[in-house]
């Protein structure tokens, strides 16, 4: 099957079977192994990719699901601009993810991130619900590194330097 998608900015053109995994085509066909961690290991979730801009396990995506698809690996996250807000709440907060979900668990937040104006996480009575489904967002990748409270004030922090970001206008 011919497959026309984008993968990491780069226009690709596939011939795979169409019941192939996502995950399969990027360590197979384009060689991204090392970008792209494998659920195999003891942290189910660890092959997330963003396609179409919303978190995916690559391992559960057949190839015909992915005709005109944009698809960003972890490695190509990591060179956007939206990396830094991320990476700055790591640091403002003190939590990381551990090595084996850091990249997984970064690409759900930049998702969650994705919607930040839908997300509001201040002192109303939904708080608790918003909090409980960022949570169980993050909680994807079953991995036990971060806790609930570690994951809002990461995903509190990047919001806010989100939001600074989409307020200033470039001209």
């Amino acid at each position: 099957m011919k497959i026309e998608c984008t993968i990491d900015g780069k226009n690709i053109v596939l011939n795979v079977n169409s019941n192939k995994p996502l995950s399969l085509i990027l360590t197979d066909e384009l060689e991204s192994g090392p970008s792209l961690s494998s659920c195999n290991n003891e942290s189910h979730g660890s092959c997330m990719v963003l396609v179409n801009e919303e978190v995916v396990l690559a391992s559960l995506v057949p190839a015909f699901r992915l005709r005109g698809a944009k698809i960003t690996t972890f490695t190509a996250y990591q060179k956007s601009r939206f990396w830094h807000d991320l990476e700055r709440a790591y640091e403002d907060t003190g939590s990381h993810p551990c090595p084996n979900c850091y990249a997984s668990k970064s690409l759900i937040f930049e998702s969650l991130l994705q919607g930040v104006g839908k997300v509001d996480l201040s002192q109303d009575s939904e708080e608790q619900t918003e909090e409980q489904n960022i949570v169980r967002e993050v909680r994807l990748n079953s991995c036990p590194c971060l806790d609930a409270h570690e994951i809002i004030d990461i995903y509190k922090v990047a919001a806010t330097y989100r939001k600074r970001r989409r307020g200033v206008r470039r001209y």
